[in-house]
């Protein structure tokens, strides 16, 4: 009786592991994906050309809408999240909302500088010593409170910006206890994508370099890593 040899096929391969939210933030994604786009360069021409327009206002509403429009993308994970600037009306409309999001957070520092600042100009002038003594102090104490109260904002408004795109109004922005839920959920991320967003910014001084005008095209570009930093960290979230 002749041995009949059987091949058995290979077992399957073990099922992935569940993918776990917040698990797999891709740090270099944020500073690479604008090139993988085949019309990136018209798009960041164009958009740098606002940031140019910024200094009279106008252009920093279109550029707010347009990178509100890539968070958004990023977030419903399309491929390529880099809208054309073909929307320019919703762009504006968007962007302006943002703006004054924006704008709401910063009065009380605004508040703060005058009322810190004006005693301080009139004091530095006055012709007694003491008194510019006193004012020397005042300039101390505005930068002693200003510094953590700047860098707390510049943590916090991201997120604030990131729930008003998200649900496209404006009072989304104020919702301090689930903008705060959020940032403690994903606390880790979070603070990866602040500090990308630190990097980028000083990424995009090399702009100087090109006759000082590439720096619109750089901080364009630095604003477009911004955006995919915390929108990733939106879309990894289980807490929204």
């Amino acid at each position: 009786m002749s041995d009949i040899s059987q091949e058995y096929p290979p077992p399957p391969p073990p099922p992935a592991p569940p993918r776990v939210p917040g698990s797999s933030y891709d740090v270099l994604r944020p500073f690479t994906y604008v090139f993988d786009d085949p019309n990136w360069v018209p798009k960041i021409l164009i958009g740098g050309l606002f940031i140019l327009a910024s200094v009279i206002l106008i252009g920093i509403f279109f550029v707010l809408g347009y990178i509100a429009s890539v968070a958004r993308n990023v977030i419903n994970d399309v491929e390529r999240p880099l809208p054309e600037w073909d929307n320019l009306g919703d762009y504006f409309s968007e962007g302006l909302r943002l703006f004054g999001i924006g704008l709401v957070y910063c009065l009380p520092i605004v508040g703060m500088g005058i009322f810190f600042i004006v005693p301080m100009a009139i004091g530095s002038h006055a012709d007694s010593d003491v008194i510019r003594g006193i004012a020397t102090g005042i300039g101390m104490m505005f930068w002693c409170l200003i510094m953590p109260i700047s860098l707390a904002l510049a943590v916090w408004l991201p997120g604030a910006l990131l729930f008003s795109v998200v649900e496209g109004n404006f009072s989304a922005a104020f919702d301090f206890s689930r903008i705060a839920r959020f940032i403690r959920a994903n606390v880790a991320n979070y603070l990866i994508a602040v500090v990308i967003y630190f990097v980028a910014r000083f990424a995009a001084g090399a702009g100087i370099i090109l006759c000082f005008i590439g720096v619109i095209f750089t901080g364009f570009w630095s604003a477009l890593v911004a955006a995919y930093a915390f929108a990733q960290v939106y879309r990894l979230s289980s807490v929204k």
